[in-house]
């Protein structure tokens, strides 16, 4: 999707017209229009304004167009700690736009902090590490970071499983097995690419929206009054389960030889599946 065709998506979901998002931005209707026509794009400080402004990042707002030439300076803050045998990884972030978990050939966990907004990176953020011998507490304390993406690198051979604590906006699960993930808090979005294992996603009150390149495993969903709408592979084979008080599938054909699974538990809750 075009940079013009995301910010006219994202006004019209805001309910605001070309004349109040000029007004909130501050510059002339006229340039709202030139924008969403695809006939210019907004300079750096017009896009940290419109990624403030709907909450999203500016790499997410242009990563689509191929012809921008626009300076963005990419800041990159780490840590990293060498290990050497399986551990129990327990990861907490406070709260982030995007989490990414990948694997690295090395062997040390990297946690790698990345901003294209904030230039002293090393002054807000905190990260810390709490190695015992079977488990790795990884703790990462980032303030005023608006737009902050979190990359996670782990030795996948030593993966026993991860606990994920967050107030985060996007998990991306990208080219790694892991035996199983569970994530408590709160997450709009879960992307898992090119991976397997079993995902458990506790949250409260909380709507998701998550997408498989290819349902290897088994996605459980732990909520109250919300909705799971899970993107699958067109013809993916999955066996449905169902638990909790009130809760209920759209749109599933459960296939109870298969060993992938879609679980749905807590209160008042629905998964809808949705085939691409």
């Amino acid at each position: 999707m075009l940079f013009s065709e995301k910010l006219k998506l994202l006004r019209k979901e805001s309910k605001l017209t070309q004349e109040e998002l000029a007004e909130k931005l501050n510059v002339s209707r006229q340039a709202i229009t030139k924008w969403e026509s695809n006939e210019g794009i907004p300079d750096i400080e017009n896009l940290k304004q419109i990624s403030i402004l709907f909450d999203t990042t500016i790499d997410e707002l242009i990563k689509e167009e191929k012809d921008i030439n626009i300076d963005l300076k990419k800041n990159v803050y780490f840590e990293e700690l060498e290990i050497d045998h399986t551990k129990h990884f327990d990861i907490n972030i406070n709260k982030s736009k995007d989490i990414n978990i990948l694997p690295i050939d090395n062997e040390v966990v990297k946690v790698e902090i990345v901003s294209y907004e904030e230039e002293n990176i090393e002054d807000l953020v905190k990260i810390k590490f709490d190695d015992l011998y079977y488990r790795l507490d990884i703790d990462v304390k980032n303030k005023n970071i608006s737009d902050s993406i979190i990359n996670i690198y782990i030795p996948e051979k030593y993966i026993d499983e991860i606990e994920l604590k967050t107030k985060s906006k996007s998990l991306n699960i990208k080219n790694i097995d892991i035996p199983k993930i569970e994530v408590d808090g709160s997450l709009k979005y879960l992307n898992v690419i090119n991976s397997k294992g079993r995902i458990v996603l506790n949250t409260t009150k909380c709507d998701i929206e998550a997408e498989y390149d290819k349902l290897n495993g088994s996605l459980e969903i732990n909520t109250f009054n919300s909705t799971a709408r899970v993107t699958l592979p067109k013809d993916t084979k999955y066996k449905t389960i169902l638990k909790g008080i009130k809760n209920s599938f759209v749109d599933t054909i459960n296939t109870e030889e298969s060993t992938n699974t879609l679980e749905i538990n807590g209160i008042n809750s629905k998964m809808v599946v949705i085939e691409k």
